[in-house]
Order: structure tokens, then sequence, then C-alpha cells
């Protein structure tokens, strides 16, 4: 069982959580060649809500980065 000491320990860990799972599906769909724009989108959201509340968005902030350049490359090689 995991325990936080705050409240604020316990909430970035969940945002770091959810993100890393919109990532992983994220990474799914651009392993099938097709870009995630859903997914980047939501990480986008993710980050600005994780700022409002007052956390950190280094980690959500990396998948972020990842996600969109990958999706970056996709749409270049596919010229869309």
């Amino acid at each position: 069982m995991i325990f936080y000491a705050t409240e604020t320990e316990f909430k970035q860990a969940a945002f770091n959580l959810v993100a890393r799972l919109v990532s992983d599906k994220a990474s799914k769909v651009i392993a099938t060649g097709n870009v995630a724009d859903i997914g980047e989108e939501c990480l986008g959201y993710l980050e600005e809500v994780t700022v409002e509340n007052q956390l950190s968005p280094v980690t959500v902030s990396a998948y972020l980065e990842i996600i969109r350049s990958e999706n970056e490359l996709i749409s270049r090689f596919f010229g869309e």
C-alpha cells in the first residue's frame, strides 16, 4: 500500500499516473502508424489543469512532448 504525506503529493501522483496512462494509449495509436491527436490534446489539457492546481507539470509535459514529437514525425512522413 502506498501512503502519501500530504494531499498535494497524492494529487501529484494521480496526475502523473493519468498522464502515463494517456501516453501509453497514445503510444499504441502511434505504433499503428496513426497520429494520436486526441492523446496529445488530452495531455495538453492535463498539463494546464496540473498548473492550475499548483502542481508540477514536469512529468505531464514530458509525456506531452514525446507524443507531440511522434505525431509530428508521422504527419511529416505521410504529408498530412
